[in-house]
């Protein structure tokens, strides 16, 4: 497909939304009209300069009203599956391992916020409670939880998602393409980072501004996306709250020791909760996901302290950290 600008190199500020064309370098005029041309100046400019600089038109565009989605894109069959506990979904821009600057994204740039409004808004009113990071403090603590699980190869919305205990990620990012604004979107189970589902959305620059313009095409997204994850989603959390856990021996045991800690937890934590899922485990560390009643278990600490009484008078279990959704703990 030809594409209306070549990408270029961009500030990371705006790595997440609009990181390719919509914020491009200059190319040798195309055919496009000159509405067009004129409309990406705006949008180049507006990304440089992190202001406004849309067309008039654009700058007292409505807010997208909530109203029906089967009606306003009436090619979605909206499902309407009940949940058994309100999900907690996290939004973030498409950021990546090192991107930590998704609050500066979003107030830096008014595209990225739009975008970022637009999500909140449509999960909001179809029954999800929405999470972001708000301040740096969050984002530093973030960071710091990535470095403890993975280092640095962790995916920024992955730790995200755990630290403030959603049960799905969801990332967005766009670029131009000809005279059409695509939008992209993923979402991920937060607990083990695996791609539930993507969704994108074309949509055509009338000459409406670049804020109508967003608010379009990632309505259109979000409504197609949240319709793909809600059933899958519906059945996860039927099986129980998800946590992650990280466990690390870092006691002088012997092999034999170690096997038996590796088979109490297999075993004996294994039968506290509805299900238990091994995603890794060697010698060292182990790596779960445990599916707990939310009428047994109301928070993360209920769930360490199962495996603190479990594995009691074989090592010592001592937290390192402890999140809504994430527990790290040692074992010595």
């Amino acid at each position: 497909m030809k594409t209306f600008y070549k990408k270029c190199v961009v500030s990371s500020a705006f790595a997440g939304l609009l990181m390719a064309s919509l914020v491009g370098c200059s190319s040798a005029p195309a055919p496009e009209t000159e509405p067009t041309r004129n409309n990406a100046k705006n949008a180049y400019s507006e990304m440089e300069d992190g202001q406004t600089v849309a067309p008039a038109q654009s700058a007292a565009a409505p807010a997208p009203k909530a109203e029906d989605p089967a009606e306003e894109n009436p090619a979605v069959a909206i499902s309407n599956v009940q949940f058994k506990v309100k999900p907690t979904v996290m939004v973030l821009p498409a950021m990546g391992a090192k991107g930590a600057t998704s609050i500066e994204v979003i107030k830096k740039n008014p595209l990225a916020k739009t975008a970022m409004e637009v999500i909140n808004a449509y999960m909001t009113e179809r029954g999800y409670s929405v999470m972001s990071l708000e301040t740096q403090n969050q984002l530093d603590e973030v960071v710091q939880l990535q470095d403890d699980i993975a280092g640095n190869d962790a995916d920024l919305a992955y730790v995200a998602g755990l630290a403030v205990g959603a049960d799905i990620n969801l990332t967005f990012a766009g670029s131009i393409q000809n005279d059409n604004l695509v939008i992209d979107l993923n979402a991920s189970d937060a607990s083990t980072a695996q791609l539930i589902a993507s969704e994108s959305s074309r949509q055509k620059d009338e000459g409406e501004g670049q804020r109508v313009l967003v608010q379009k095409a990632v309505k259109n997204a979000i409504m197609a996306l949240e319709n793909k994850v809600r059933d899958e989603l519906a059945a996860e959390l039927e099986k129980g709250v998800q946590y992650k856990v990280v466990c690390r021996l870092t006691g002088d045991f012997t092999d034999e020791q170690a096997e038996e800690i590796s088979n109490t937890v297999s075993m004996k934590v294994r039968k506290m909760f509805n299900k238990m899922q091994v995603k890794s485990m060697t010698r060292n560390t182990y790596d779960l996901v445990v599916y707990a009643d939310p009428d047994k278990y109301e928070d993360a600490q209920m769930v360490y302290a199962e495996f603190y009484e479990a594995l009691s008078g074989m090592a010592k279990v001592r937290r390192q950290n402890i999140t809504k959704k994430l527990i790290i703990l040692e074992i010595q």
